[in-house]
């Protein structure tokens, strides 16, 4: 049965870059991975009217109905159902490629959201793993790719927030690689 991994984390914890380390080793050892960054499949604006009470489009009504409710009514903001249709639309792709595995990077924030991204991964076992990075390797990380109006404080302080719903807490203190084999051995994944 194919495997997924969502790993989640705070803004600046570290979620892209592990991933993309975890599917290099999946990759590297010649197990067919797929890897995807939830956050730029959300990268979208303005957001339309249907989101806004505006009647849907045909397609997505469709497309909803593919993964759950829709937004309107369902307590989802618009990103968050971008990045559910989308990874069911690139999962479609990857399976069809022959993917086993699967590592998605982006919020999962309530038990909600969890239900909604695993049912977008049909016949899949899916496990979530939060990253926990130190504020302070946070800031060094974020210096120099965040604008000068994000505020780390808020960040904390929304990553605090989040429901905690993963099945693995990694702390991303150390080398990337090493944070990488880390979840591979959590997860009962291979590691070579």
């Amino acid at each position: 049965m194919p495997q997924a991994i969502l790993l989640t984390g705070g803004s600046g914890a570290g979620k892209t870059t592990t991933a993309q380390a975890v599917a290099g080793l999946l990759t590297n050892a010649g197990h067919t991975t797929g890897l995807l960054d939830l956050d730029a499949v959300a990268q979208f604006g303005p957001q339309p009217p249907v989101s806004r009470g505006a009647a849907p489009a045909p397609e997505a009504v469709a497309a909803d109905a593919a993964v759950g409710a829709s937004v309107e009514g369902s307590g989802l903001r618009f990103s968050d159902q971008l990045r559910i249709d989308n990874l069911a639309a690139v999962w479609r792709t990857y399976r069809a490629a022959g993917a086993e595995y699967l590592i998605a990077s982006g919020p999962v924030t309530s038990a909600e959201l969890r239900a909604r991204y695993t049912a977008a991964l049909p016949d899949c076992t899916v496990q979530v793993v939060r990253l926990v990075t130190d504020p302070e390797l946070i800031a060094n990380r974020t210096s120099a790719t965040r604008g000068p109006d994000w505020d780390l404080a808020a960040a904390l302080a929304d990553a605090e927030s989040h429901a905690p719903i993963e099945d693995f807490l990694v702390t991303n203190n150390r080398p990337v690689a090493d944070t990488a084999a880390e979840i591979l051995t959590l997860t009962g994944w291979p590691t070579g």
